[in-house]
């Protein structure tokens, strides 16, 4: 796979193998490896820095604030990838920025969760694309997957609070993320291993999960998810995240 930029020539698709879409169909999820050369992962890594400043934390919506989240929420490859995967033309709605500092009390990981609790779309209409800033595994926290566990449908959850605000809207806690689902007896987990710059799309029923970045290396673990819809589908818009529809290119594959 050739690995792209934030500017690159955009004229011909995206085409995922037929390998790669059927071992997305069995398991739930897919990484493409150096999918963002590493120049443009900086580029992403240092505006997040110069707009958090000192607030360290989880952030939503990077997006609409950072004209390079938005390049990269509305990168023509990154789309092509998900349009194949969900047969679909994939809306961008949302996303959220981790940090991963190790030992951050304002960042906790994530509980085992499927991901349309939040949004409450249609089921398989839901959709996430992750981005990885850093070389991540089980030592930093990376993200965790129960393969096939999409195939289960949408499960019963335990409703739980993610973050608090104070009145000017600022983060003042975070929970570990997610609604927990129980897992049923016969799903293994398997904590991912991937390089800066892999690209990784998630069925938004598998169950997945990251545990607080506790290494004393100071190995950060920053990464951003992305959240799309099926065009002209339903969602609901939330509280805290604000969910809204963007323009992107028409489907190609």
């Amino acid at each position: 796979m050739k690995t792209t930029s934030l500017t690159d020539n955009f004229d011909q698709p995206f085409a995922l193998s037929a390998k790669e879409i059927a071992d997305y169909d069995d398991n739930g999820y897919l990484i493409l490896e150096d999918f963002l050369e590493l120049s443009s992962c900086e580029k992403l890594t240092k505006d997040a820095f110069e707009f958090a400043k000192e607030d360290i934390h989880n952030y939503l919506s990077f997006h609409r604030e950072l004209p390079s989240f938005k390049s990269l929420i509305t990168h023509p490859f990154l789309l092509d990838a998900a349009d194949q995967v969900q047969r679909a033309r994939m809306v961008p709605i949302g996303s959220i920025f981790f940090f991963g500092k190790p030992n951050n009390p304002l960042e906790n990981g994530s509980l085992p969760h499927q991901d349309n609790y939040a949004a409450k779309a249609p089921t398989g209409s839901y959709f996430v694309v992750a981005l990885a800033l850093d070389d991540c595994d089980e030592e930093n926290g990376a993200l965790g997957v129960y393969p096939g566990s999409h195939k289960l449908g949408e499960l019963p959850f335990t409703e739980t609070k993610n973050f608090v605000f104070d009145t000017k809207g600022k983060l003042e806690q975070c929970f570990p993320i997610g609604n927990e689902v129980s897992i049923p007896n016969d799903l293994e987990p398997k904590v991912l291993n991937y390089k800066k710059g892999s690209l990784i799309l998630l069925h938004s029923n598998t169950i997945h999960f990251a545990s607080k970045n506790i290494n004393k290396d100071d190995r950060w673990r920053k990464m951003i998810y992305m959240h799309f819809i099926k065009d002209g589908d339903p969602f609901w818009p939330g509280w805290n995240a604000r969910r809204q529809i963007m323009d992107r290119i028409p489907r190609r594959l």
